[in-house]
């Protein structure tokens, strides 16, 4: 494909500075005299570039009041919580089932059906919710899920049964999926560029810890108070993040029009957030970059952008380079051309460029009811649900899909057979295995922690450190490269220490439990934003695949371990399932090292797909 070939010859200096759908303009370094600089700003102090571009509707979710976007976060991350809680849950106590039920006996291979069935539809539940969510908006979608996660807890209270309970489980699964793949589409929606880090680590730790807590206190609920009661906690949980949904989450997903660019013009970008003129652009050494190069030369470049992705603004400061990748340097008689564009387009001092028919004036006041409305239909609806497959041509797709659901099935297995083990000898903790869960819960701490206090902060410093200021999204990926092979060994040493039980061995088994769940708490977190900052609209797509194998890769492993581990004990399965993570994890590096020139290459299709 001529696209791929172009973007892995570019020299690196021309990659460095090119700006393809995910580089944005993140740190801008304030100009030394003769420009005047604002009180209490000092020359070379840098500012954080807020993208993205907002507009002047109060309606636009990244003019919403901090208050209003911290309590949008609570409420779906509550969701998340409930999800993961619900479907975990039940694990600790599928030993009590034949105690409580000896008329309807079951193998453990068919009790793990309620757990590998109810992982399966949370992962495949999103070929629905996603293409109804680009349609209808968020809302609508997070509204209906919870809603199916109440009716469906609520049934369980009253029905019993063993089919009955897998059906009950499955529409379990349907109703929690959504927290998987709408829910971080929301973080994208409510945070710029700089801020997502820290909200997605607050979404991912959530969910994590959902499950946690369900490992915890499933076991307890089923001894002590019977084994249908874990459906009443379910109900009341699930109606609460329902109720905090309808009254809590406005609509997130909002039409920028022409603020959204899925290529970033230089020259009109860094001069107008800084106030500047073309000119006094600031972090560029003009006799260094490389040529310029536009649209229609690169081979996979060849498209018409839509109109409306076109910035009125950007064509009258700078018509012959307005959508431009990469700018050459001016003679002065075009610098002087463009200086003067620009004084009549804009005043001097301007720190944003919008459109100046975009006002504030022309937009109602965002109430609290009209924060209760749902979006408008936006058609095209066989189309959305066909657009998700075609994120597979993306190279990031396939990597986060391996990854995470290895780690999931990872998590999914320890938490089925580590409550059984534990219940047999020589341990005996009968209703207390769900302490298990116990060591991914500080695991889960530590990651959600560290990712939140790091991520944001590399993304910044890289952006500062460069020439440009340019923020990539491969900058956030080597933080959780300790965090993968962390967790890629937890799952060997579960092995080890299920093979060779003693009486301290538990203590390894908490440890190693609290290794993959580290890993699960720190790495989706971190390419959740990577898909955000890198495809935008497009990422909510590339989390239904995502989670398309976050069910499938799960649902194989549990429902095949117990089989596996009967017929080969509990190292060789472990080792295998460390081989097959630690071969995953490897496809980071490609990522990291050649993300930008992916990006490059797939720029056509992402644009035109936005």
């Amino acid at each position: 494909m001529p696209g791929w070939k172009y973007a892995f010859t570019l020299p690196s200096a021309s990659v460095k500075s090119a700006t393809p759908p995910g580089t944005v303009i993140l740190i801008g370094k304030l100009p030394s005299p003769p420009v005047s600089l604002s009180p209490g700003r000092r020359e070379g102090d840098d500012r954080v570039v807020k993208f993205p571009i907002p507009t002047s509707d109060p309606a636009d979710p990244l003019n919403w009041p901090r208050w209003r976007k911290v309590t949008c976060m609570v409420a779906v991350a509550w969701y998340a919580f409930v999800a993961n809680y619900i479907a975990s849950s039940l694990a600790p106590a599928l030993p009590v089932w034949n105690h409580q039920f000896p008329q309807d006996r079951r193998q453990p291979r068919e009790l793990m059906q309620l757990v590998a069935f109810n992982v399966l539809v949370l992962g495949l539940g999103n070929i629905i919710w996603v293409p109804l969510a680009n349609v209808f908006g968020r809302r609508l979608v997070l509204v209906l899920s919870t809603v199916v996660l109440s009716a469906a807890s609520a049934c369980g209270m009253k029905l019993g049964g063993f089919t009955t309970m897998l059906i009950i489980r499955i529409f379990q699964g349907l109703g929690s999926s959504a927290s998987e793949t709408v829910t971080p589409a929301v973080v994208g929606d409510l945070f710029f560029v700089h801020e997502r880090g820290r909200w997605m680590a607050f979404y991912t730790a959530s969910l994590a810890c959902g499950s946690v807590t369900g490992g915890i206190t499933g076991g307890y609920i089923a001894t002590k108070l019977g084994w249908f009661r874990q459906f009443w906690f379910a109900t009341g949980l699930s109606g609460l993040a329902a109720l905090l949904i309808i009254f809590l989450v406005p609509e997130t997903m909002y039409d920028r029009g022409e603020h959204t660019l899925p290529i970033q013009q230089t020259l009109p970008r860094a001069s107008q957030i800084l106030g500047l003129q073309p000119s006094q652009e600031p972090g560029r050494d003009r006799t260094s970059l490389p040529p310029r190069l536009s649209l229609a030369t690169l081979p996979s470049m060849r498209l018409s952008v839509p109109s409306k992705f076109m910035w009125p603004l950007a064509q009258e400061l700078d018509p012959d380079h307005g959508m431009t990748w990469y700018n050459d340097a001016p003679s002065d008689d075009e610098t002087a051309s463009r200086a003067s564009r620009a004084s009549r387009a804009t005043p001097r001092n301007s720190t944003l460029a919008v459109p100046a028919r975009d006002s504030a004036a022309q937009h109602r006041p965002y109430t609290f009811w009209r924060s209760l409305t749902f979006s408008r239909y936006r058609g095209k609806i066989w189309y959305q649900f066909a657009k998700p497959w075609l994120t597979l041509r993306l190279p990031a797709t396939w990597v986060i899909m391996l990854q995470y659901g290895g780690l999931v099935a990872g998590v999914a297995v320890i938490s089925t057979v580590g409550p059984q083990i534990l219940t047999g000898k020589p341990y005996g903790w009968g209703e207390n295995a769900g302490l298990l869960f116990v060591g991914a819960l500080v695991g889960i701490l530590l990651g959600g922690l560290t990712t939140g206090l790091l991520v944001d902060r590399r993304l910044k410093k890289l952006a500062r450190d460069a020439d440009h200021g340019y923020a990539e999204p491969e900058a956030r990926l080597a933080v959780m490269v300790p965090a993968l092979a962390i967790g890629t060994c937890g799952l060997l040493v579960f092995g080890f220490c299920a093979k060779y039980p003693g009486k301290f061995q538990w203590v390894g088994l908490e440890f190693a439990y609290g290794m993959v769940a580290l890993a699960l708490a720190q790495v989706p977190s971190i390419w959740f934003n990577y898909l955000i900052d890198a495809y935008e609209q497009l990422a909510s797509d590339c989390f239904v695949m995502i989670c398309i194998l976050r069910g499938l890769v799960p649902f194989a492993w549990t429902f095949f371990v117990a089989q596996w581990v009967a017929r080969d004990g509990f190292l060789i399965p472990f080792g295998g399932f460390t081989a097959i993570l630690g071969g995953f994890s490897l496809l980071t590096l490609p990522i990291m090292f050649w993300g930008k020139r992916m990006r490059i290459a797939t720029a056509r299709f992402v644009v035109k797909n936005q």
